[in-house]
């Protein structure tokens, strides 16, 4: 096989056995990454297990890019039963770093894990082996100290994945950390601390092999030439309250084979503090938000590494953290209440506090460690009033809010989570739109190359007027699919695509670039790759409606963007967006109109080629795809369906 190494690990922890699973079948119809890793939970995973329960599985798997020399592949999936999902369910996460491309050479593509081991473990795998070895002296350390030990155990040079004392209390927001600050939210690092698994350490010295390594090598100076844009290197809340003053860019995030541009980075704060970080987890804890301006830059520079060691998600803590504020100005709540320093938001005291009264479950944060959308039915009613939009059980509503970019509507609803990858495109293309409205000339996305954007890679030129209805469906369908391959392959987000470029003639991207590297990589024909992300997209709407998804209702965004107009985003800045031709679209006031809404559904579901009524994959669509074995879940009553 070219791009694939053939072998996935399967341990159970429970019966300490550690076997082998062939990735054929799967890897020709669901590629890797979150397509295999979802196909296995599939098979392995019953609708009943808990996420805490031995039974569930947790899934790592790598794309047949990883590690071949492609750029900026080096992502790694990982899918479980969510215990941050609300209520538990299907869910996946998305790491950078090195991990991913270390567990390819040392000869696999991926690892599923079940079972519960009886004492905290470790894996340990090295060119072509695997043991679970004993963790008890790195239980109930944070995740740079088990780093740490780990590189002084094994070398400087393994590369390794842990949780903190958040995962191992099994606090419902738990990350998994990995090498180079990578993370993945959506509980699994509580999921890890369900099965005693406190680390996993990879080290290898081998390569997959590539069908063609010249014609590689051509495409990545190309794409490297390609990808020159502009650098969003500085977050959107930062720069949005006008503090981007406070630190400077020094690197680039370097992850694994990787030069392209990219949103992480290695930052100077004030002149002397120096670190990598990377977008949200930078601005989840701005002290001048709540009133501190004065406080030492060293709390802004520590709050993304204190949450990491104690492994919380930075998305639940902005959350958390905005709400409690809100409940403190309106008196909905007291530190008598709580337990929480309240009046002192904003200043590393209170954030030392509430960091470690989640991750050990003290006092009111045993409350918040069950996720803040199971602890709104165990407040007070005053303090449930100042529940925002924004709060999702996973990631952040509003961000880049529905009412505005239309398109938006429907990638919201339907996936298990807020995935930033699926909001990314539209948004990082608006953002260099932005950027060279306010500075014409900064970026080459005029409203013109934004529509020609629009028409190469979402379909149509009126995809580009993002306030309108038509064109979306089309645009979804395209975002979604690219979407799908880019985690199943083993792509980065801030990477791919490339839509637009200061060194393309027009300004426009290159959308057919990801199908170039996948031939040249695998020998396949890259017209197979559609067929992958409709199997991928058909078999996660499986495994949704099997765990309870009621369609066509849960393909609606909610019910407030249908009744509340628009004010600003969770930025709190007025949302401006691309219109036809030249016009600028102020969206201020807006709100979803319910027919229009259902008509795009509908248009949606007939591209995919589903039933325009119910949402469900017509049997002539399952059977072209392959998915006959989904049929008896679509047409038997497996799944929740409303008439």
């Amino acid at each position: 096989m070219h791009g694939w190494l053939g072998k996935i690990i399967d341990i159970d922890l429970s019966k300490g056995k550690i076997t082998h699973l062939p990735i054929e079948p799967n890897a020709k119809k669901y590629l890797g990454g979150r397509g295999i890793a979802s196909r296995i939970y599939w098979e392995t995973v019953t609708p009943e297990s808990k996420a805490f329960d031995p039974e569930n599985r947790l899934i790592f798997m790598t794309g047949p890019l990883v590690a071949t020399g492609a750029i900026a592949a080096n992502r790694l999936s990982v899918v479980s039963k969510s215990p941050m999902a609300n209520p538990e369910g299907y869910c996946y996460g998305n790491m950078g770093g090195f991990f991913g491309a270390e567990l390819k050479k040392a000869g696999f593509d991926g690892i599923v894990i079940t079972g519960r081991a009886p004492k905290p473990v470790y894996l340990l795998i090295n060119d072509g082996e695997a043991e679970i070895r004993d963790a008890s002296s790195l239980w109930g350390h944070g995740v740079y100290h088990v780093g740490e030990k780990l590189q002084r155990i094994h070398g400087d040079g393994v590369r390794f994945l842990t949780t903190g004392v958040a995962g191992e209390k099994l606090v419902r927001s738990g990350i998994i950390f990995g090498s180079h600050q990578s993370t993945s939210t959506a509980g699994f690092g509580a999921v890890m601390g369900s099965k005693n698994l406190k680390a996993i350490v990879a080290r290898g010295s081998g390569k997959p092999n590539v069908a063609d390594p010249t014609g590689l090598k051509e495409l990545n100076r190309y794409a490297l030439t390609l990808s020159k844009r502009i650098r969003l290197s500085i977050p959107p809340m930062i720069t949005m309250t006008n503090h981007g003053h406070l630190m400077e860019v020094i690197g680039k995030g370097g992850c694994y084979q990787c030069g392209m541009e990219c949103i992480k980075g290695f930052y100077r704060y004030g002149q002397k503090l120096e670190g990598y970080r990377r977008c949200q987890s930078m601005e989840y804890y701005l002290p001048w938000r709540y009133n501190r301006e004065n406080e030492p830059i060293e709390t802004l520079f520590d709050a993304p590494t204190l949450a990491n060691d104690y492994s919380i998600c930075t998305f639940e803590l902005q959350n958390i953290i905005d709400w409690l504020y809100a409940c403190h100005q309106e008196g909905a709540t007291t530190e008598a209440e709580t337990g929480l320093p309240l009046s002192k938001i904003g200043k590393r005291e209170f954030l030392e506090k509430i960091l470690h009264s989640i991750a050990y479950r003290e006092g009111f944060g045993d409350i918040l460690a069950e996720g803040l959308v199971r602890a709104k039915d165990k407040v007070s009613p005053s303090a449930r009033r100042l529940f925002s939009n924004t709060i999702a059980p996973i990631g952040q509503n509003e961000m880049a809010p529905p009412r505005a970019i239309m398109a938006n509507a429907l990638l919201y609803p339907m996936e298990p989570r807020v995935h930033q990858p699926l909001i990314h495109e539209i948004s990082f293309v608006r953002a260099a739109w932005g950027i060279n409205r306010m500075q014409p000339g900064a970026t080459p996305v005029t409203n013109s190359v934004f529509h020609a954007i629009a028409k190469a890679f979402w379909g149509s030129e009126e995809a580009g007027n993002l306030s309108s209805y038509e064109g979306k469906a089309q645009a979804v369908k395209n975002i979604q699919n690219r979407t799908y391959l880019k985690d199943s392959l083993g792509l980065c987000d801030f990477a791919w695509p490339i839509c637009y470029s200061f060194n393309s003639p027009d300004g426009v991207g290159d959308p057919n670039l990801e199908a170039r590297f996948f031939s040249c990589v695998t020998g396949m024909a890259s017209d197979e790759l559609i067929d992958c992300a409709e199997r991928i997209c058909i078999q996660q709407r499986a495994i949704l409606l099997r765990e309870g998804r009621k369609i066509p209702e849960a393909d609606y965004p909610p019910e407030y963007n249908f009744t509340q107009p628009l004010q600003t985003t969770s930025h709190g800045q007025p949302v401006m967006v691309p219109g036809p031709g030249d016009e600028v679209v102020a969206t201020s006031g807006k709100m979803l109109d319910r027919g229009k809404f259902k008509s795009m559904l509908k248009e949606y579901y007939f591209l995919r080629g589903w039933d325009e009524a119910t949402g469900l994959p017509k049997p002539e669509t399952l059977y072209n795809l392959e998915l006959d074995d989904l049929a008896p879940l679509f047409y038997t009553g497996g799944g929740e369906k409303s008439a």
